[in-house]
């Protein structure tokens, strides 16, 4: 079960980017744990309610695939601190809309300590490999096209990655008329500017990210969807279930596709 906490502190916004995340410290409902989340607030989203399902089912999918990525969480951020908040900003700060449009549900990830953003420049070698690798194809999965070369969406932390900023992916939703092959990667320009795009020539792919494709359920993926919540709910979810379906289907090809990308 997706962890439901509430915003109780507000300590600061995570740099000036367009979603403005903050830092909050959170309380679970049945007051069992605190804990600090960044907080990707609804009002600075784009796609609103929907952004915030993809982060969250991105976040379920990856740890399906045995991925690192923050430890996902729904939070609620109630009026009497969201008033707080807007009480410290300048009235003609943008971050006053945003605040004021994330009264309610939104999505967190457990704040990491230690974790080094990924430096464009660093080499892939040994351990990291396999990690890059899992991380390509689950971008090249979820048609991901927000983890580029000047732009990561990535940190690491000893050998392994941790990813996150999922609410650009699910691309395939923007297609007016669908590809029925979504597994063939010809057209998916995107994976030309990845971050790990020139860093994974001639390695091989993962065989654990293959087995765990080839045996994702729709019983799984269906329980991905019932965790959102009825707020984030829409015909997207349908649409993710039924891609990944055919994913798994042609999961063997999948692969060669990726492996044929990075040759």
């Amino acid at each position: 079960m997706i962890d439901r906490v509430i915003a109780t502190t507000f300590h600061r916004f995570m740099g000036n980017g367009r979603t403005s995340p903050a830092l909050f410290s959170c309380v679970s409902r049945d007051r069992e744990f605190t804990r600090d989340y960044v907080v990707k607030l609804r009002g600075g989203l784009e796609l609103g309610g929907r952004g915030l399902a993809f982060e969250l089912y991105a976040s379920m999918l990856s740890d399906y695939f045995g991925m690192s990525c923050p430890r996902p969480a729904i939070v609620s951020v109630e009026q009497d601190l969201a008033t707080l908040i807007l009480d410290q900003l300048d009235s003609e700060d943008p971050k006053t809309r945003v605040v004021q449009g994330s009264v309610g549900l939104n999505f967190g990830s457990q704040f990491l300590v230690n974790l080094t953003a990924w430096p464009t420049d660093k080499s892939v070698t040994g351990p990291l490999q396999q990690a890059a690798m899992r991380v390509y194809a689950f971008d090249a999965l979820i048609q991901n096209p927000d983890r580029r070369f000047a732009n990561p969406n990535l940190g690491t932390r000893g050998d392994d990655l941790f990813i996150y900023d999922h609410e650009s992916a699910f691309s395939f939703l923007l297609d007016i008329f669908p590809s029925r092959t979504p597994w063939k990667l010809d057209e998916e320009r995107y994976l030309e500017g990845h971050v790990f795009a020139r860093a994974l020539k001639q390695v091989a792919f993962s065989p654990d990210f293959l087995q765990r494709l080839d045996v994702l359920t729709t019983e799984v993926t269906g329980y991905f969807s019932s965790q959102i919540p009825t707020e984030w709910k829409s015909d997207d979810l349908a649409r993710i279930e039924l891609h990944l379906a055919l994913m798994s289907e042609h999961a063997a090809e999948f692969a060669e596709e990726v492996a044929r990308r990075l040759a």
